[in-house]
């Protein structure tokens, strides 16, 4: 083949590619067809726009978790973070989960371990298998539902579960990543309360946040009753306020100011029974990351 003849065809070759005009394969035993058709897809790859990232499925990130309404009624009556408990049918999970994202809601927060606080307590996914398997299937359910999930490991009005807890917390924590429980999670609260028993209960709640950064990697959460002692925020990274029904959103002010004044991201937890947005808004517009009372 001529020096011509070569120029022309890949001229022509090179035509129809920039055209989009199919053309058929080089021939296998032409060196020279290979060579050319490598340099026309490097160009075209350089050419044509890149693909867009297949979506993730990783959670949101621990300062996305923002909106949530926890509970609902004059006292709390029902209790959106209990929905992961078999005391709730699927068809009641179900509504509950409807009704927050009804309201807006991105964020649920949902207890692991209940014995006995409020609306269908009674779930301990650290030690009951069939406990930890449909709360990874609702878990996994509310992500699917667009929600940013925040579990926590336990609730008040748990006295036994929590002395179990207490006695066993590197089997029970690890127990409940085992299960899966955390791998949706955006963080992870200690628990409800922590500073209720006293400080008799230090080392044991220090013993359980130990055990959670060994089997969870993400950012924690520790919640204390009304006030501002913030007992345990030592043990996390994220400041779960909470503060009595009656609070003005001066209180709530100050209060998200304190605990950002010890380097902690706050969240404004809990000011009232049921949802209220004008004080869960003033917890936002005090650089809380996130609200419980939406």
């Amino acid at each position: 083949m001529s020096a011509w003849t070569k120029f022309r065809d890949g001229l022509v070759a090179k035509i129809k590619r920039l055209l989009g005009i199919a053309e058929e394969e080089p021939e296998k035993n032409s060196a020279a067809g290979t060579a050319e058709g490598e340099a026309c897809e490097g160009n075209r790859a350089r050419e044509e726009p890149e693909a867009a990232p297949a979506p993730s499925s990783a959670p949101p990130a621990w300062d996305k978790a923002v909106h949530a309404s926890c509970w609902d009624g004059d006292n709390a009556q029902k209790r959106m973070m209990n929905i992961l408990s078999p005391g709730f049918s699927d068809s009641k999970f179900a509504e509950y989960a409807a009704w927050m994202k009804s309201r807006g809601c991105d964020a649920a927060h949902v207890f692991l371990v209940n014995q006995g606080d409020g609306e269908g307590a009674g779930q301990n996914c650290a030690t009951n298998k069939s406990h930890a398997a449909l709360a990874k299937k609702r878990i996994e359910a509310l992500r699917k539902d667009g929600f940013a999930v925040v579990p926590w490991i336990i609730a008040d009005d748990s006295d036994e579960w929590l002395k179990d807890l207490f006695a066993h917390p590197e089997e029970r924590v690890k127990a409940l990543a085992d299960a899966g429980l955390f791998d949706d999670a955006s963080y992870v609260v200690v628990g409800l309360e922590m500073d209720e028993a006293g400080s008799a209960c230090d080392k044991s709640w220090a013993a359980v946040a130990a055990a959670l950064r060994r089997h969870y990697k993400g950012k924690l959460g520790t919640h204390h009753k009304s006030g501002n002692s913030f007992a345990y925020a030592g043990l996390g990274e994220i400041v779960l306020g909470q503060l009595d029904p009656g609070c003005s959103t001066s209180d709530i002010k100050k209060q998200i100011s304190a605990i950002k004044a010890k380097g902690k991201a706050a969240v404004g937890f809990e000011y009232a029974r049921s949802p209220d947005r004008a004080k869960a808004q003033a917890a936002l517009d005090a650089g809380a990351i996130g609200v419980g009372n939406w």
